[in-house]
Order: C-alpha cells, then structure tokens, then sequence
C-alpha cells in the first residue's frame, strides 16, 4: 500500500515552547486517520506544518512522497485542506478567491487558471464565477 503521509520527528518551536515534539506517524493511501488530542496538544500546528501554513523546526514530513521541504508545492498540490474557519475574503469572487490562493501557494501562473475553472466546474459553480462569496 502506497503511504499518503509520513512524518518522521516532526517538532515545532517557538521561542517560548515547543508545540510540536518529535512525533511519527504514517497514513496509507485509503486509509481513513483521525488526529485526536487535548486542546494544546499540537494537532493544529501539526496540520499546519502539513500544509505548509507553518515552518517545520525539524523533522521530515512527506505527502505522497513528495518531500515538504524540499517539494512543497508537489507536496501541496494533492492537500485538500477544511478549515473550521472560513479563509474566504468575501469581497472577492469565488475566481479570485482561487487565484490569490493559488498564487499565494506558488502555484505556476499557467496551470491556476485552468485548475480554478476545473475546481469550479466541479463543484457546479463556474457559471457564478464572477459573484462575489
């Protein structure tokens, strides 16, 4: 089975703690994972080293294979991400909205456009491209 995630002694400092302290884990591909802990137990900054929100300390983590360090924008091209809080600037069209994300990630300027038309045709919304959130 191909593994999906590897996190090999991850750690996070901050000068006044350390939220994160030399964990391990794998998913396989398939695999449904819950990430379960006490409210300061590390799992938010856990995730967000994962999505490349926050810088790793130390440690290895791969996504797929792809290497967060060395391949981020590999690694986060096959990261689908659910807030518990919106990241939506509701100014801005579902459109922009995308391609400020996009670029934001690194995403190469010719491939944002075409994967914000597809992500909205997929979700039935391309024809409201252009309304506000």
């Amino acid at each position: 089975m191909e593994t999906a995630i590897k996190v090999q002694d991850l750690t996070k400092r901050y000068p006044s703690a350390t939220a994160v302290d030399n964990i391990n884990f794998e998913v396989q591909k398939g695999e449904f994972f819950g990430f379960l802990g006490p409210n300061g137990a590390g799992k938010t900054t856990t995730i967000n080293m994962l999505t490349g929100i926050t810088k790793i300390t130390s440690g290895k983590a791969s996504i797929l294979g792809y290497d967060l360090s060395s391949e981020p924008i590999k690694a986060k091209e096959h990261i689908g991400v659910v807030p518990d809080t919106s990241n939506l600037y509701d100014e801005m069209t579902s459109w922009a909205n995308i391609i400020f994300c996009a670029k934001l990630h690194g995403v190469p300027k010719q491939h944002r456009e075409k994967r914000a038309k597809e992500l909205l045709e997929t979700i039935k919304l391309y024809d409201r491209r252009n309304d506000k959130v």
